[in-house]
């Protein structure tokens, strides 16, 4: 049965501002895949955090383009509309991207 990881990060656009995730400033598709081969993990859903990323959804769809095998991605979408977040991210589908999700929040 392959193993598969269900939600990994990759980014290049500094340090997360949340200290449980690993403080580089930039993590790799290409360590990724080191690091899963190490573990003997299979495959990874790449889940990009465009909230310290804003170039995240690109590099997690490009990694799961070059890496079919390897990964998948799930683009996201900071809209508050489901249909506006769907949008945004349809055209992703045919290059690797596996679903969407929307990163909406209410204040009260």
């Amino acid at each position: 049965m392959p193993i598969v990881d269900a939600q990994v990060h990759i980014w290049s656009g500094g340090k997360p501002a949340n200290l449980r995730h690993r403080q580089v400033a930039a993590f790799t598709k290409d360590e990724l895949l080191k690091e899963m081969g190490e573990a003997g993990v299979d495959a990874a859903v790449i889940h990009p955090p465009t909230s310290w990323d804003p170039n995240a959804n690109e590099l997690a769809v490009e990694a799961a383009r070059q890496h079919p095998d390897r990964s998948r991605s799930s683009a996201t979408s900071r809209s508050t509309s489901p249909r506006a977040a769907r949008s945004s991210t349809a055209g992703r589908s045919g290059r690797g991207c596996s679903g969407c999700a929307s990163r909406s929040c209410s204040r009260t």
